[in-house]
């Protein structure tokens, strides 16, 4: 299965500078009754990527992801705000994509469709207007060589957006990107958040999930850390990390939203803590209550199971919402706090890796020093007396390679500080 994803495409026909794009964005923002804010207070997230070397703008946010509507919507406002064209960009399960090409009034102009889109537009898939994209092609780029491209055949059309890219003028790393890749690391990135000026503030699920979970889970020693991902965590001997996050994800009818709950260990051993991450981004570590709710109740009766992965709720209706996350706390109490309160330690911790299969966990071998990953965890072999001593041949090479056992003391307290830092900062642990 492959991947589906958003974003919008400005195009920055001034060349305005990093800083005067951004301050002339958040004037047009106001004038349309939005407030730059503090994350905590944000309706609204949106992600900024630059090019140096592009006239393109790549503008992201989570709430393309999951409301074609709003995402629709958002790209003809901005365009008419910034009175300039934008190009909305979707890909969908990486089968094929399409970019429709607003002007600056906020009109569609004209659609490109690419790649294997005969199963949802049928056999008649109108071509792209000449006169209207031939304007935006690159100085050395020719017509013939973009419908060349257009047509080729592609396992993962991503592989042809990316030779499109510079044919109109844009960096393939802006048309391939989506909220769910912004981390705050990127010095490309630029996060700007915004809530309606005056007025009752809107309750967003971001908002609603911490306040409630928090609340519900506070008692218990989570924490919600600061910053703009959901989290909320807790932390064991200030080594074994035990983390709930949400992501959004598609509906049923009647509900027009819904989230997944997710949870799982993580500790400070592991390469980066990322919870600047979204959520979404970590599911190779993060499991859903389903899981949880098997582990203790044995039931995988996939009609009854299957209750404990999609939380449903109305976003015009808040009462909706908080009564979605008010039964998501209870279930996580019920079902996966249980499971939590066994992983105390480090041995621990890998036994609930090897139950619920997490990935990130890889095998004791020399070779980890070239493939660990950031969510990597590999390190917590060496801290567990358990392990080493059914690794008998192992633990003797170990201990009579002097280099590699330095190297691996040595990248175990780093991090840790590393991590521990990160803590500090996001308010887990006490500075």
């Amino acid at each position: 299965m492959g991947r589906s994803f958003s974003s919008t495409q400005i195009y920055n026909s001034n060349r305005l500078k990093r800083g005067d794009f951004i301050s002339f964005f958040t004037k047009e923002m106001e004038k349309t009754g939005y407030v730059p804010c503090e994350s905590d207070q944000s309706e609204i997230t949106y992600i900024l990527r630059f090019s140096e070397n592009t006239k393109w703008v790549t503008i992201a946010s989570e709430s393309y992801e999951h409301s074609n509507a709003f995402f629709q919507a958002d790209t003809k406002r901005i365009a008419q705000a910034l009175n300039t064209a934008c190009i909305m960009s979707t890909v969908v399960d990486s089968d094929f994509a399409t970019l429709d090409l607003f002007d600056g009034g906020g009109n569609k102009k004209d659609t490109l469709i690419m790649g294997r889109a005969d199963d949802y537009f049928g056999d008649d898939i109108q071509k792209p207007s000449e006169k209207i994209w031939k304007p935006y092609l690159s100085k050395n780029s020719t017509w013939e060589q973009f419908n060349e491209i257009l047509g080729g055949e592609y396992v993962f059309v991503e592989d042809g957006l990316a030779q499109l890219a510079p044919v109109i003028g844009m960096d393939s790393g802006n048309l391939l990107f989506s909220a769910e890749d912004a981390e705050y690391a990127d010095e490309l990135m630029i996060f700007l958040e915004f809530k309606r000026a005056g007025g009752k503030k809107q309750l967003t699920i971001n908002s609603a999930f911490k306040k409630i979970m928090g609340e519900a889970l506070e008692p218990y020693g989570f924490k919600v850390i600061k910053g703009r991902q959901p989290y909320i965590v807790r932390v064991i001997n200030n080594e074994i990390l035990h983390v709930i996050s949400f992501y959004p994800c598609d509906p049923d009818y009647p509900y027009d939203k819904a989230i997944i709950i997710v949870c799982g260990i993580a500790t400070v051993y592991r390469k980066r803590i990322s919870f600047d991450k979204s959520p979404k981004k970590n599911k190779i570590w993060l499991n859903y209550i389903r899981e949880f709710y098997t582990s203790i109740t044995h039931e995988t009766n996939w009609e009854i199971t299957r209750n404990y992965i999609r939380s449903y709720y109305h976003s015009n209706d808040p009462e909706s919402m908080i009564a979605t996350l008010k039964t998501g706390a209870e279930n996580l109490i019920k079902y996966v706090l249980p499971v939590f309160d066994e992983v105390k330690d480090i041995d621990s911790a890998l036994d609930f890796a090897e139950d619920f299969g997490q990935p990130c966990y890889s095998r004791m071998c020399t070779e980890i020093c070239n493939t660990y990953s950031d969510e990597d965890e590999s390190f917590l072999n060496f801290l567990s007396e358990k392990v080493l001593s059914k690794q008998y041949r192992f633990l003797e090479n170990y201990l009579n390679d002097s280099e590699f056992h330095k190297w691996v003391l040595n990248e175990i307290e780093k991090r840790k500080k590393e991590n521990t830092d990160i803590l500090k900062t996001l308010g887990i642990i006490d500075k």
